[in-house]
This record gives C-alpha cells, structure tokens and sequence, in this order.
C-alpha cells in the first residue's frame, strides 16, 4: 500500500506510525488492514497591524447577541473566540476581493442588548480598498453565521497609521540612548 501522507494504522496491533508529507510503503502479512489518510490545514488569520503602505477600511456591526462584560477584555477567553469567529467569517466574506490580506477586530462593546464590532479590514495598498458603500454592501450581501443585525454595518475609509515626527524623533533618542 502506497500511501502520500500522514498514519497509517493496524487494528490488530494498535501500531500508528506517523511520517511527514511523503509517500509511505507499508508491507503487512496477510491480516485486516485498515489504511486512514488524513491531512490537517490549519488557517492562522494574521492580526498584525497595518502597515502604513497598506490600505484600510474600518467596520462596524451589531451582533444579534448579548453583550458579556468578558467580551471588554481582549486577554479573554470570551473576546479572543468571539474575535476569531468574527475573524474567520469575515476573512472568508472579502477573500475574493483583490488586494484584500486580512481583517483585525479592535473591539467589542455593548450596543443595547447586542454586541457592537469594531474591526479593521486590510488591504496590500490604499489603491486596492474598495468604496465603503462597496464594502457595506459585500459584507451586507453576504452569507455567515455571525448573525449580523440588519442595517447595523457602516464602513469608513481610512489609511494606515504613519509614523509622526514625534515617533521618529523618540526612536532616534532611544537609538542614541541604546547605543550610547
């Protein structure tokens, strides 16, 4: 048996032998043998912020569900599933649209019985973000299991932070301080 992946399993002996992505050749004497490919993906989103060749939209929306004051909290447990649920939905929702790299979710807070999403989406460069009414409607249009409330989304265009003269003069003086 011949098999490109992952485990390879004997019921009768219990015997599971893992390799890496290469074919594997395993010889077994006349018994049941019981062969279980399998291959795991695992999508990490990137939470990075934007850099400042990047382009940005900034999003809101109301989740149908009730706020939790754990959701305040991004170290929590509660706002860092809540966050990559949205995450992941979200991901999937502008992933056809060009240029787009990924969203980040800023915060959560309490909207009146709901939850009100505060996130960034990011694009490879400002020339690739599309209108805000564009990305209202896209998101607005689209089908995920957010249960997002109707007429609650509103996106506004925005760049990427850019460095001030303030930062770069505090750099320079913690440079000279480091090196002095």
């Amino acid at each position: 048996t011949t098999t490109p992946a992952a485990a390879v399993t004997t019921p009768a002996a219990a015997v599971t032998t893992t390799t890496p992505a290469a074919a594997v050749t395993t010889t077994t004497p006349a018994a049941a043998v019981t062969t279980t490919t399998s291959t795991i993906f695992a999508v990490v989103a990137s939470t990075d912020p934007p850099s400042s060749s990047e382009g940005i939209l900034k999003v809101q929306f109301s989740l149908n569900q009730t706020f939790n004051s754990d959701l305040s909290n991004t170290s929590s447990s509660a706002f860092k599933n809540l966050a990559a649920k949205v995450q992941s939905d979200v991901n999937k929702v502008f992933a056809g649209t060009p240029g787009f790299r990924h969203c980040i979710v800023n915060l959560f807070r309490n909207g009146s019985g709901s939850v009100v999403t505060d996130m960034t989406l990011v694009y490879d460069k400002q020339s690739s973000v599309p209108s805000s009414s564009s990305a209202q409607t896209i998101l607005a249009n689209s089908s995920t299991s957010l249960n997002i409330l109707p007429g609650s989304i509103s996106v506004v265009s925005g760049s990427a932070p850019r460095p001030t003269a303030f930062t770069l003069a505090a750099l320079a003086l913690l440079m000279v301080q480091l090196l002095g």
